[in-house]
C-alpha cells in the first residue's frame, strides 16, 4: 500500500517505520501539503499524527478522502491543541483515538479508540509519553481491520470539547518543566486562579 506519513514531532516516525517494515510504501511528510502535489502522488492512505496543519477540503478530495488522523485524547473532548494537558484541568475523558478527518477539527468519524487511566506519581511528561504509547498501539490493532475500518466508524455522540492553541498559553504559564507531577501541576493551577 502507498502510505502518506504526515506528522510534526518525531515520536511518529516509529509508527511510520512499523508500516514500512510490512511492507507498505510510506512517504514521510511534515511540511505543508499542495493539492496538486496530492493528486499525482494517487496516495492509498494517509496518516496524521502530530502534523501541525490543517488539512482543508481541497487537500482531503486530493487525498481521496481516505486520511486518518491518530488522536491523544479520548474524542470528542479534548479535540484540538493540547490534549494531554486539557484532560488534566478539565477532568475529561483521557484517552487515544483513531479517526476519519473531515473538515471539522477532530470531528470526523472514529474508527477505534481507548480510554487510558492516569497513574499515581506522573508527570506531565510521563502521562504524555503513555498516551503517545497507546496511541501507537491503537492504531496497530486497528491497522490489522483496514479493510473493515469503513464499516467500523462511528460519530460521537457527544459535543465534547476544543482547545485552541491560544487557550494552552493560559494554562501553561504555570509550567516550568514537563517534569512536573500532575498533582502539583493542579495545585499550580488552582493558586494561579485565585491570584
Amino acid at each position: 500500500m502507498k502510505i502518506l506519513g504526515l506528522y510534526h514531532n518525531e515520536c511518529a516516525l516509529e509508527l511510520f517505520e512499523w508500516l514500512g517494515h510490512r511492507g507498505n510504501n510510506v512517504t514521510y511528510c511534515m511540511e505543508r501539503l499542495e493539492p496538486e502535489w496530492c493528486k499525482a502522488q494517487c496516495f492509498d492512505l494517509t496518516i496524521s499524527y502530530t502534523y501541525r496543519y490543517i488539512l482543508n477540503g481541497e487537500i482531503l478530495s486530493a487525498l481521496g478522502n481516505n486520511v486518518v488522523n491518530i488522536h491523544n485524547s479520548y474524542l470528542p473532548w479534548n479535540r484540538g491543541a493540547d490534549p494531554n494537558i486539557w484532560s488534566i484541568v478539565e477532568n475529561t475523558p483521557r484517552g487515544v483515538t483513531l479517526h476519519y478527518m473531515d473538515i471539522g477539527l477532530d470531528k470526523g468519524s472514529i474508527i477505534a479508540q481507548e480510554l487510558v487511566e492516569g497513574e499515581a506519581g506522573e508527570t506531565l511528561q510521563s502521562s504524555y509519553e503513555k498516551l503517545d504509547r497507546e496511541a501507537k498501539n491503537l492504531f496497530r490493532k486497528a491497522f490489522t481491520f483496514y479493510r473493515d475500518w469503513p464499516r467500523m466508524k462511528k460519530t460521537p455522540l457527544d459535543s465534547g470539547s476544543y482547545h485552541s492553541v491560544k487557550d494552552g498559553e493560559k494554562i501553561k504559564r504555570v509550567i516550568d518543566s514537563y517534569d512536573i507531577t500532575v498533582t502539583e501541576f493542579r495545585a499550580r493551577l488552582e493558586a494561579d486562579s485565585e491570584e
